[in-house]
């Protein structure tokens, strides 16, 4: 394929890259692959093919790299499926829900961990156990320490997989 201009790839809306294990991925819009950059998943020698079947490298296409990529996003109309899908549904697991879940989940711990506290010391003034406005309190920390434990945990096991993959694809680049 002849080398196309910059302004030629301006118009493509959609990328597909190459994964460690020789998948084809995709496809992807410009400000879906930067994300992927920044978490790691890719780099800049990660096999690519665009709309026009131009093939190669990613620091190869002159619109994926710094500003330039952010403006070309903004104009190109965002057509990929992974963008218009919640993560939910997303049936081949490309993309980690628990990261962007965990912080509202963290949130609401929080929230209902306090009703449930002030609902327990509400529960012991109106017959007369007193001893819940001492355990009541103590039970809800607690709850919260081991709660927000296990959400880094489980944080930590992503960023884990995300950590090896990138090593992987380092190796297998080499």
């Amino acid at each position: 394929m002849p080398f196309l201009p910059p302004t030629a790839y301006n118009i493509m809306a959609n990328y597909f890259y190459t994964d460690a294990d020789g998948n084809k991925r995709g496809p992807y819009n410009e400000q879906h692959l930067q994300e992927l950059v920044t978490r790691g998943l890719i780099g800049p020698n990660t096999p690519l093919e665009n709309d026009t079947g131009h093939k190669g490298r990613m620091w190869e296409f002159p619109d994926l790299n710094g500003a330039n990529a952010q403006r070309t996003s903004l104009n190109t109309p965002d057509t990929s499926y992974e963008q218009m899908s919640p993560s939910l549904f997303d049936f081949g697991f490309t993309r980690f829900v628990t990261n962007t879940w965990i912080s509202i989940i963290w949130a609401l711990t929080i929230v209902l961990t306090f009703l449930g506290c002030v609902g327990a010391m509400v529960f012991g003034a109106s017959n007369n156990v007193p001893a819940l406005f001492i355990i009541a309190p103590i039970t809800a920390a607690l709850f919260l320490l081991f709660m927000r434990m296990a959400f880094e945990v489980t944080i930590v096991l992503f960023r884990i997989e995300t950590h090896l993959r990138t090593i992987r694809e380092q190796n297998e680049n080499k």
